[in-house]
């Protein structure tokens, strides 16, 4: 056949095998006479020199999967056995799946193909020169040419890699490919995803992986991304890219049609399962006999013929299930050979029966929500970039890729997505009632944060930190003040460790951390007043000469070790016994530092973007000529609401002894709980757009005798003149133009100032505090109840414009909870698993429009409340004063954190004057934003927070 030598193994794969002793694989070049090269790397178990010694995985699996009754699907409600889903890929199932991709019922290739045909240049412009472009389970490589196709022209070093688990294919495909495509390097990986992903290295060259198809459909959303977050943490760096494939939900009659073809193609390719399986076991026999010849037909265990396809679709899980059913009884035979393992395996070495109409489970098909790929992004540490879809939305492309960093862990759980179709807009997965029960009656059984954040968090946090400071900031830069009302951004480098070896020297009663000089120069930074900055609350006095860069860096680390000494002490102690004052320090510090990313943030983006560097490829797409979708939704109010921290009293916590069941801390102006009577009232769904916001501002510019005097009163510091002249939006990936781009859809950040004005020129007004509260804790759990089932005979009274706050007391009663009984926990757990919080993105997403939903919305399961968001993108301004509750104490040990800005009523309106903000950012963590009871605030016309506002009559 083909001539061979070896080289060595690809670039961006290791060539160790997992077989002590084996041979390393490394690349094979393939070369016929008058055709390109072509390399191939054989990652197989079988393709092992002692592969010869031990009975295939393949094999273990087939006797596992047959003889373990167990519920598959996983969310499934039966017992089944099963078949491992490799088994549909020999030779002959991947010729039947192609030929199934040119059905008419299969509509899938078609769509996909339509993906790729109209957005090929964008596509391929997310792929850098020097690129590995790595396919998993690449099949004929029909779709994957026409991306390839574009590569070749526009782009130059590219390798592409193809994954699949037979070789015959593969040489087929990469043979004619090498043929076609000059510019490209073409090399074959044969094996698993297991087999080959073991052998992913990091950091070599850039990489773009294509799991195209529906393949990850074959996986259920958590499954799916344990996958991803695999991949992610092993083999990507950050600014790698994934681009996956998702088949979106749809007219149940039309998934059936494209699983059960009138031709019964599909039929054979299911069936083929149980002649491959019956060729790996005889293979495998006939090795351990020492046998030159499998016999399939004498040491298979499949009567093909006893067998028929079947399937089924369950449309609220949006899942397709293949199996193969008994038509009558049937033994399984082993062969002698295999009996020790079988033993070994299910305690018997007896023949199998399975009985007639028994079902052997094949694989699923898991369909979809629109927001499946945005929540998946923040369970597998990846961004959610970009996404592609055909005319019918039937199917879209979806660009992941992997960040600099992220803001929390990834979740211990992924019940946000397990289920996410269950509820709308992406909340946690509640689909048993007595969750929500749970919720009401007994607030603390809700999955919440821990009380002291844990190492993870710390680490995770500290590394968006650094990638602010260290790498968008260059050191040329850390001298600058790009907001004169703050300090330098040095000061803050050496500000956090500062403050929080302040606290830990307290909680340790210990000494702090050398240089102790530090936590003078660095205590506390300045917030002074608009209108007179020389009025200033008390604050450190910084040293005549900055210190070094790296000498504040060696105390950031040494701090940061004392931090983690203590808690991995804490950790294994398990808690017990943990002074609550000196929990509070931990989680005093930790909080310190989440805001004060938000804080830099805001900073840098007053920079000139020359000055900084993106941490990540991002290309925003252009304006659609969408608007944003106006709607309202209603609330009746009431009295005795209560806002605020209950059972939170720092005096009277003291050194006991920390809760052992659950504690919340809240900074002082949370506490204590309070009563507020709402008066009726309306909010706008989301918060006004910069598009909105522009038209505002072109209006006032024309209007007026001196437009550059008008510009710097309602001209947002969130915006930038580009130099088309246009306004841009700042970001530290790039700066869009509001009216050429999605910029146009994303919230606008304001001063109160701004917001105000712009409520004023509506005839509208901006939110209080216990307004904007009250609506969106309501609103969140109003929308988790109607998704259950169980509200169906409860719908929504969407013709009379049913107030949210009614309609939920309907559903708790419907429930069987009454709705006096409702306790609002602290953490607001139903905020939607896909709100742009924690960093999920660097910049805002649009809001929902008349053509489309928002990028973290969800189509309701039935008809209900309007779309609507309260919680990411941007903190929402109210029409609140900063002010304490009734009964508010200073905090201890940060006494005036709040007290030093609490203004006197006499101060209303004024630009200094301090308001309340709620909600939380892009920026915000998660453990902030899901606060319901935290407060924010800024004065008035500090132009430069993340912060937005809706409108409210």
């Amino acid at each position: 056949m083909a001539d061979s030598t070896h080289l060595e193994t690809p670039q961006s794969f290791v060539s160790d095998s997992s077989s002590p002793g084996a041979e390393k694989p490394g690349i094979t070049v393939l070369e016929t006479p008058g055709q390109p090269k072509y390399g191939f790397v054989d990652y197989r178990a079988a393709a092992s020199p002692d592969s010869h010694k031990k009975v295939p995985p393949m094999v273990i699996q087939i006797i596992e999967g047959l003889t373990t009754l167990k519920r598959i699907p996983q969310d499934g409600s039966n017992l089944n056995r099963s078949l491992p889903l490799v088994l549909l890929y020999d030779n002959k199932g991947l010729e039947l799946f192609d030929r199934i991709t040119y059905l008419p019922e299969y509509y899938l290739t078609n769509c996909e193909i339509e993906v790729l045909q109209s957005n090929i240049r964008e596509i391929a412009a997310e792929i850098p020169d020097g690129s590995d472009v790595i396919e998993l389970g690449c099949g004929a490589l029909r779709k994957t040419q026409l991306l390839l196709k574009e590569l070749d022209q526009v782009r130059s070093g590219i390798t592409y890699y193809a994954i699949d688990v037979m070789p015959s294919p593969l040489h087929k495909s990469l043979g004619e490919l090498a043929q076609r495509f000059n510019n490209i390097s073409f090399v074959a990986l044969c094996g698993t995803y297991d087999e080959v992903l073991h052998h992913f290295k990091k950091d070599v060259r850039p990489k773009t992986l294509l799991w195209l198809g529906s393949s990850i459909g074959n996986y259920s959303a958590a499954d799916a991304c344990d996958f991803l977050a695999n991949i992610a943490e092993h083999a990507l760096a950050p600014n790698d890219a994934v681009i996956v494939g998702f088949d979106r939900k749809k007219d149940p009659g039309v998934i059936m049609d494209a699983y059960h073809d009138s031709q019964k193609i599909t039929d054979d390719f299911e069936l083929n399962v149980l002649c491959h399986a019956n060729s790996v076991v005889a293979d495998a026999v006939a090795v351990l006999r020492g046998d030159k010849t499998p016999d399939p037909s004498l040491d298979g265990l499949f009567d093909v013929s006893k067998f028929r396809y079947t399937g089924d679709y369950e449309q609220v899980l949006g899942r397709h299930s293949a199996y193969l059913q008994a038509l009558e009884d049937v033994v399984i035979n082993w062969p002698a050979e295999l009996l020790p393992i079988v033993k070994s395996i299910c305690g018997s070495d007896q023949n199998l029966l399975i009985k007639r109409g028994e079902l052997i489970f094949i694989e699923s098909s898991y369909k979809f929500g629109p927001a499946v790929p945005e929540i998946l992004a923040r369970g597998c540490g990846l961004l959610h970039c970009a996404e592609w879809s055909d005319s019918r939305d039937y199917y879209t492309l979806n660009l992941f890729r992997k960040p600099p960093a992220t803001m929390s862990p990834l979740p211990a759980t992924m019940n946000g997505i397990e289920s996410i179709e269950y509820v709308g807009k992406g909340a946690p997965a509640l689909q048993h009632v007595h969750k929500l029960q749970a919720l009401v009656k007994h607030p603390k059984t809700l999955r919440q944060p821990s009380t002291i954040p844990r190492i993870s968090e710390w680490k995770h946090l500290w590394s968006v930190w650094d990638v602010l400071t260290l790498e968008i900031i260059s050191r040329d830069h850390i001298l600058d003040r790009p907001i004169d009302l703050r300090h330098p951004f040095i000061f803050y480098l050496g500000h956090l460790p500062a403050f929080a070896d302040i606290h830990m020297s307290k909680a340790e009663s210990a000494p702090l951390t050398e240089p102790a000089i530090y936590a003078e120069w660095f205590e506390r930074g300045i917030d002074p007043n608009m209108q007179d900055p020389s009025k200033c609350h008390s604050h450190s006095t910084p040293p005549s000469e900055w210190p070094s860069i790296d000498n504040i860096l060696a105390y950031r680390d040494r701090v940061r070790a004392r931090i983690i000494g203590w808690l991995e002490l804490h950790e294994r102690n398990n808690g017990k016994n943990t002074p609550a004052d000196t929990a509070r320090h931990l989680w005093m510090s930790f909080e310190h530092e989440a805001m004060h990313i938000e804080t830099m943030l805001y900073m840098v983006l007053q920079m000139d973007p020359a000055c900084t560097k993106s941490p990540i490829s991002i290309t925003f797409n252009p304006s659609d000529g969408s608007v944003p979708n106006v709607n309202w939704i209603s609330f009746s109010g009431g009295t005795d609401i209560k806002i605020g921290l209950a059972n939170d009293s720092e005096s009277a916590l003291g050194n006991a002894a920390l809760p052992r069941d659950y504690h919340v801390f809240g900074w002082d102006n949370e506490s204590p709980q309070t009563s507020v009577d709402i008066q009726p009232f309306s909010v706008r769904t989301q918060p006004i757009t910069n598009g909105e916001y522009l038209a505002f501002v072109s209006e006032k510019l024309k209007c007026c005798a001196d437009p550059s005097v008008v510009a710097e009163k309602v001209v947002p510091k969130s915006w930038t003149k580009l130099a088309s002249g246009e306004y841009g939006v700042r970001t530290v990936v790039g700066n869009p133009s509001i009216t050429t781009s999605e910029a146009s859809l994303w919230p606008v950040f304001v001063s109160q100032t701004q917001a105000a004005a712009y409520a004023s020129w509506c005839g509208k007004r901006l939110p209080s505090e216990a307004e904007w509260t009250h609506a969106a804790r309501t609103y969140h759990l109003a929308m988790a109840l109607s998704q259950i089932a169980d509200s169906a005979a409860n719908p929504y009274d969407s013709s009379n414009q049913e107030s949210v706050d009614k309609y939920l007391d309907r559903l708790l009663t419907a429930h069987g909870i009454c709705p006096s009984e409702l306790e609002w926990p602290p953490y607001d757990m139903l905020v939607p698993e896909n709100a742009n919080i924690d960093f999920a993105h660097w910049h805002p997403l649009p809001e929902a429009t008349d053509k489309t939903i928002g990028r973290y919305s969800t189509p309701m399961l039935q008809p209900g409340l309007p779309d609507a968001r309260f919680i990411g993108n941007g903190w929402e301004w109210t029409s609140t004063q900063f002010y304490p509750f009734d009964g508010f104490v200073p905090s201890s040990m940060y006494p005036g954190y709040s007290a030093d800005f609490f203004d006197s009523p006499d101060c209303k309106d004024q630009d200094s004057t301090h308001y309340v903000v709620k909600g939380g950012s892009y920026a915000t963590h998660r453990r902030i934003a899901q606060r319901q009871t935290f407060r924010n605030w800024y004065q008035r016309a500090y132009p430069y927070v993340l912060a937005t506002f809706r409108l409210c009559k």
